[in-house]
């Protein structure tokens, strides 16, 4: 049963890890926004969504471990008194971690959306100026049902 746990408490630190990749991400992220480089933002974003993924398998994981170890619905913050004895002090240093890179993650996450907020608005109070109502559907771009150029169809029933 020790093991289950010592697994567990594994899964949480590998929680924390990724948690600190994303705040990282959300540093790239922040940075590239900075930059005006939207082929970086594009980068990180691709790298985020394959965290997402990676996040999503670890809690389907840590889900299935809690049920074994009748950890269901139990809050992070009381795992320590439900580990073994000999489990408590590492699981309440897990916890602590697991807390802290969460904290940081939001912290850097808000940032980062933040800052693409501000450029968003920035980019909607260009568009106005140049005298486009940035509300209207499709406004910058040709109407729907512009037909594309011949060299440019194909037939995708071949």
């Amino acid at each position: 049963m020790d093991a289950s746990y010592q697994s567990y408490l594994n899964l949480l630190g590998e929680l924390s890890g990724s948690l600190e990749r994303l705040a990282q991400l959300a540093q790239d992220k922040a940075a590239v926004v900075r930059q005006d480089d939207l082929i970086g933002l594009d980068g990180v974003l691709k790298q985020e969504q394959a965290m997402a993924l990676n996040l999503r398998g670890l809690e389907q994981r840590r889900l299935k471990l809690a049920a074994q170890l009748g950890l269901s619905g139990v809050p992070l913050a009381d795992l320590p008194g439900r580990c073994p004895p000999e489990l408590e002090v590492q699981a309440g240093r897990m916890v602590e971690q697991l807390r802290q890179s969460y904290s940081i993650y939001r912290g850097c996450s808000d940032m980062a959306r933040n800052l693409l907020e501000i450029n968003l608005h920035q980019i909607e109070k260009t568009i106005s100026a140049a005298g486009v109502d940035p509300a209207k559907p499709g406004a910058g771009y040709q109407p729907p049902g512009v037909e594309p150029p011949q060299n440019m169809k194909t037939d995708f029933r071949a």
